[in-house]
């Protein structure tokens, strides 16, 4: 079976210039002195895609992922190595490319279907569906050059999905659009899914491994991970954490919860504090699993966290507690040690290292932030706030293919069906 994408060893370098006059000394040099030094946008890049695959490319920015899909578009050319694209090109990428500024939004979609192969009356045939889809109203038989990004996606996406192609290449550009407009492009991705081949960039990492079974994850113009969508998400984020790890906290990652000592901890952001201060979280460590500062969390894994605590006084009742908001400042879930039955503890004065554990529960995908948080007293209602540090914690839980209906899923028990005569 013929694949529809075969990349060959591709290699693209792009020329740096320190001033722009030596793009001229270089080239009217007499000795063919160069005058730049080469940038490996891509490294020997290979890989397949087979007809019918949605595929999913991940990677930090600077990454290539962009510049790969221009060079599988035909929008720029590898500087070594080969491309194989078997059937037609429809592709999304930067938000206008293609487009016209000055020309109307009908124009524009004669112009871009033009570039695709279609003749005027191929286009007229499609021009009605392109409208709808688009639903941008009278603002079509405008210039483009007045719309909002909204409005451009939702141009640019209505012909790149009406000309039916063989393959469909999107790069970030629906990130822009309404959440209503969103949801009807994922319905139409899905639609050509089942019978096209669909290359998907994007840092929504929830969404795109809702729609591919497959990513290729990409670093420093190599990829480095081709395979399952939900052990490239992992890749990923091991390649974000050690850009930001220090190399004493690298070595870490085999370490037991026991073995992390105080120099392993990160300093808390004053801002964020609030509390009497009586007692103040100096600085934190936490770990997802065996992942030091991990950022991606799901259902089951653990979360470990380790505080260093500085107090001013001795405190008979200490209260240890976390608390997990979502992105719009929803309180979904928490717990303190208080609560959960644990045996009241006192707080030496000085410094002090205190750790507890939890699992994460199966809520619904998105960013999340753990507040951390000291308190002292004996009763639930009556205990005086110390010290909190907000948002000390960003983790992205993702659920796969799981669907989750509303915050969290409570599972059903004892299902049956009794016939009635």
């Amino acid at each position: 079976m013929q694949s529809a994408i075969e990349v060959n060893n591709i290699v693209k370098k792009y020329p740096l210039y320190k001033k722009k006059r030596d793009k001229i000394r270089e080239a009217f040099s007499l000795t063919g002195k160069k005058y730049h030094k080469d940038f490996e946008a891509l490294k020997g890049v290979s890989f397949s895609v087979e007809k019918g695959e949605c595929i999913g490319i991940i990677g930090l920015n600077g990454s290539g992922k962009s510049t790969l899909l221009k060079i599988l578009t035909g929008v720029v050319a590898p500087t070594s190595g080969s491309v194989n694209i078997n059937g037609r090109v429809s592709a999304l990428l930067e938000l206008g490319a293609g487009f016209n500024p000055e020309y109307t939004g009908i124009e524009n979609i004669y112009l871009n279907t033009l570039l695709m192969g279609f003749t005027r009356a191929q286009t007229d045939e499609k021009l009605q569906d392109i409208l709808d889809f688009a639903d941008i109203g009278d603002f079509v038989y405008q210039p483009v050059k007045i719309y909002s990004s909204g409005m451009f996606v939702r141009l640019a996406f209505a012909i790149a999905v009406a000309v039916e192609p063989d393959i469909l290449v999107i790069d970030e550009a629906l990130s822009v659009g309404d959440v209503f407009f969103q949801q009807k492009c994922y319905n139409k991705i899905r639609e050509f899914a089942k019978k096209s081949t669909v290359l998907i960039v994007s840092h929504d990492l929830n969404s795109i491994t809702k729609f591919c079974s497959r990513i290729l994850v990409m670093n420093n113009g190599v990829l480095i991970y081709d395979g399952k969508a939900k052990d490239a998400v992992t890749e990923y984020y091991k390649v974000k954490q050690g850009n930001i790890l220090s190399k004493e906290a690298r070595k870490q990652i085999e370490d037991s919860y026991t073995g992390i000592s105080k120099d392993k901890l990160v300093k808390a952001e004053l801002h964020q504090y609030s509390g009497r201060m009586d007692a103040v979280i100096d600085s934190f460590y936490y770990q997802v699993d065996d992942l030091p500062f991990g950022e991606y969390c799901e259902f089951g894994k653990t979360v470990f966290v380790k505080m260093l605590l500085r107090s001013n006084r001795p405190m008979e009742s200490i209260i240890i507690g976390y608390q997990v908001r979502d992105k719009y400042g929803n309180e979904v879930f928490g717990e303190t040690s208080m609560t959960s039955g644990d045996d009241i503890v006192s707080l030496p004065c000085g410094e002090s290292m205190i750790s507890f554990k939890f699992t994460w529960p199966e809520v619904r995908e998105g960013d999340y932030f753990i507040t951390l948080g000291i308190g002292e007293g004996t009763e639930v209602l009556n205990q005086v706030e110390q010290c909190w540090i907000n948002q000390a914690i960003h983790l992205v839980n993702t659920t796969h293919e799981k669907l989750i209906y509303g915050l969290f899923n409570n599972k059903m028990e004892n299902f049956r069906i009794d016939r009635i005569n």
